[in-house]
C-alpha cells in the first residue's frame, strides 16, 4: 500500500465559522470506486468545486466527512507480485456518471483538508494506468489537526482508523475517526470467537482512545488503565469525540454496538433505519467530554440517496457551544 497522506489546512479560504453555525458531520462507505462522491459533495453539502475558487454555497455549513472504503489511485502505491491469493480483488462497481476519482484526488481538486490511510490494496492490476489501493479517510472544509492512524485487532482483514481533530469558534476541540469494522470472518474464526470479531475489534479501538487520552494526561503506556491515569485523563479536559462509519452490524442489537454505546454516552438515539441492504451497519457515536460540543437534536438521520455505493450515507449536526 502507499503512505499515509494528510493536508491540515484547507486551501480554500472557505466562510468564516462562526459561532452560531453548527457543523454538518456525515458518515459513508463509498465502495470504493464505486461511490460518487463529488456529486454527494455537491447535492447534499453544497460544496462547488466547478470554477476557480470551490466554495459552499448560501445556507449550507462547514463539514467533515468521514469515509470508508476510500479509493485512492497513485503510482506512489508500490508494484506488488501480480498474485491474486495474497492481494484482495478490487470491489465490483456499477457504472455511473462523472469522473472515477479518489477521495484524497476530489479533496485536493475541491481545496480541502484530508487524512487518508489505506487498509488494503484495491487489486493488483494497475487501472486507467494508476494502481490502487482503499481505505478510510476524513475530508473537511476546516482545518485539520492533530493526525492519528490505529490498526484495529486483525479478523480477516486489516483495518485501520484514521483520526483527526477540529476546533470551534470558541477553541473547543471535537475528535472525530473513520471507522470501518469487519464484515463476516471466515467459519473457523466465528466459531473460535464465539462471533465476537467485531466487539474485539470495537474494544481494540475504544483501548486506542484511551491511550491517547491517557498519553494527553501525561501517562505512560503501561499506566492508561490505572485508577490515577484515568483521574488524570478525566481531569485533563478529555476531548469531545466522534466514532462513526460502517460497523457492519445487523442490529442495532448487536453486543459490539451496545458496547461501543456505553463508552458514548452522549451518543444520540441509533438509527434503526438500513443503510445497506436491509441492515442498519452505519452509525455514529459521541462523547461530550469537558468540552462544549453537543449533537443538535433532531438533526441525525440517513440521507436517502445512496449515490451509487452500496450504503446510504447518514449525517447529524454538531453545535460548539463554547
Amino acid at each position: 500500500m502507499g503512505p499515509v497522506e494528510a493536508v491540515a489546512v484547507p486551501k480554500t479560504d472557505f466562510s468564516a465559522f462562526g459561532s452560531n453555525d453548527s457543523l454538518a458531520v456525515v458518515v459513508w462507505n463509498t465502495d470504493a470506486g464505486a461511490g460518487y462522491l463529488q456529486e454527494l459533495l455537491r447535492q447534499e453539502l453544497g460544496l462547488d468545486c466547478t470554477g476557480d475558487t470551490p466554495r459552499l454555497k448560501p445556507g449550507f455549513s462547514h463539514f467533515v466527512l468521514l469515509i470508508q472504503e476510500a479509493l485512492r489511485r497513485s503510482n506512489e502505491i508500490p508494484d506488488t507480485p501480480d498474485k491474486l491469493w495474497v492481494t484482495p480483488p478490487p470491489v465490483k462497481e456499477q457504472e455511473r456518471p462523472g469522473r472515477r476519482l479518489g477521495a484524497s484526488e476530489v479533496a485536493r481538486e475541491c481545496g480541502l483538508s484530508y487524512i487518508y490511510a489505506a487498509a488494503s490494496r484495491n487489486g493488483w492490476q494497475p487501472r486507467d494506468g494508476l494502481r490502487e489501493d482503499k481505505g478510510n479517510a476524513i475530508i473537511s472544509t476546516l482545518p485539520l489537526s492533530d493526525f492519528i492512524v490505529a490498526e484495529l485487532p486483525f479478523e480477516a482483514a486489516r483495518r485501520v482508523v484514521p483520526m483527526a481533530t477540529v476546533h470551534g469558534p470558541n477553541g473547543d476541540s471535537l475528535r472525530l475517526a473513520s471507522v470501518h469494522l469487519i464484515t463476516t470472518p471466515p467459519v473457523w474464526r466465528t466459531l473460535k470467537t464465539g462471533n465476537s470479531a467485531r466487539l474485539r475489534q470495537s474494544l481494540g479501538l475504544v483501548d486506542a482512545l484511551a491511550l491517547i487520552e491517557g498519553e494527553r494526561a501525561g501517562c505512560s503506556p503501561e499506566q492508561v488503565r490505572s485508577a490515577e491515569c484515568e483521574v488524570r485523563s478525566a481531569n485533563s479536559y478529555p476531548i469531545a469525540t466522534v466514532i462513526a462509519g460502517d460497523l457492519n452490524t445487523w442490529s442495532t442489537r448487536e453486543t459490539a454496538l451496545r458496547h461501543l454505546v456505553e463508552y458514548f454516552p452522549d451518543s444520540p438515539p441509533l438509527l434503526q433505519q438500513p443503510t445497506r441492504g436491509p441492515f442498519p451497519t452505519d452509525h455514529l457515536l459521541f462523547r461530550r467530554g469537558q468540552g462544549g460540543a453537543t449533537v443538535l437534536p433532531h438533526t441525525y438521520e440517513r440521507i436517502d440517496k445512496a449515490y451509487y455505493s452500496d450504503h446510504n450515507p447518514i449525517v447529524a449536526f454538531i453545535k460548539f457551544t463554547g
